[in-house]
């Protein structure tokens, strides 16, 4: 697919900014966004991505939890994100565990400006693990020209989650509310016109979800948001359904994911 086709096609959820943030706000709390998935890590050793001389960047860190993991291998690591709430526990593992070449910092990646930040290619890996932020092809060129060696972008290619599945069934948006898009095949797409051949690792991951009524409501209804504006009646109907399945004071879901990452050398 040419370039021009790919920019027509591949475009981000029309969501306002603060709605995004709101989401993943009440997200910060949740231990799955504080789980390591150590064959990522071991996959960037594996293939000499990482070096104790090297400097990192971690687009879309959420709470940091790769670049904390990162800390004693590289020399620098800086993690980016859009919400202060999972900056703000990210920065507190750090103060705890006493941790200096680490720094997560609130910037959107949709609109920051690599000359302005002095970050074109800047960092001997940047990578992107599981998030949102890589959502256009703008968003995706930035994060290679953010590079001097190495990219690595782990994003699911399938998932199987129930109460999301069922809200958007609810919602009338099919699945138009989830994360599995066509993104994976046109970053393959830009990276093949650029020249790159880029090389592929898979793994099945399981994601537990354990939230609160209120927390998961941002959740799915935040996820929601950005591809249908929900009436009053459709807001109310998936919050009843929401809530008819606490337990215990909280809502469980497992998801079944299967993530490719997709790794190149500039």
């Amino acid at each position: 697919m040419l370039l021009e086709e790919i920019r027509k096609h591949w475009v981000p959820y029309s969501g306002k900014p603060e709605d995004a943030v709101a989401l993943w706000d009440s997200q910060a709390g949740d231990p799955t966004y504080h789980h390591l998935y150590d064959e990522f890590l071991n996959l960037l050793e594996q293939e000499h991505m990482i070096d104790k001389s090297f400097e990192v960047l971690d687009v879309g860190c959420g709470v940091g939890i790769y670049s904390i993991a990162l800390a004693e291998k590289v020399h620098t690591v800086t993690g980016i994100d859009i919400s202060p709430k999972m900056l703000a526990n990210g920065n507190k593992i750090l103060d705890e565990s006493k941790i200096r070449n680490v720094s997560l910092k609130l910037m959107d990646w949709n609109t920051v400006d690599l000359a302005q930040n002095g970050m074109n290619e800047r960092f001997d890996l940047v990578f992107a693990h599981n998030t949102p932020a890589i959502c256009d092809v703008d968003t995706f060129e930035k994060l290679n020209s953010a590079s001097r060696r190495f990219c690595a972008i782990c994003s699911p290619i399938s998932m199987i989650e129930p109460v999301m599945q069922k809200v958007q069934e609810m919602a009338g948006v099919g699945t138009e509310g989830s994360s599995c898009d066509n993104s994976f095949s046109y970053m393959l797409d830009i990276l093949f016109h650029k020249g790159y051949t880029p090389s592929f690792h898979y793994e099945k991951q399981i994601w537990p979800m354990n939230q609160s009524f209120e927390d998961a409501c941002s959740y799915y209804l935040g996820r929601i948001m950005p591809v249908k504006r929900l009436g009053e009646k459709e807001t109310a109907d998936i919050k009843d359904y929401l809530h008819s399945l606490v337990r215990d004071g909280v809502i469980s879901d497992k998801i079944d994911t299967t993530a490719a990452t997709m790794y190149w050398k500039k």
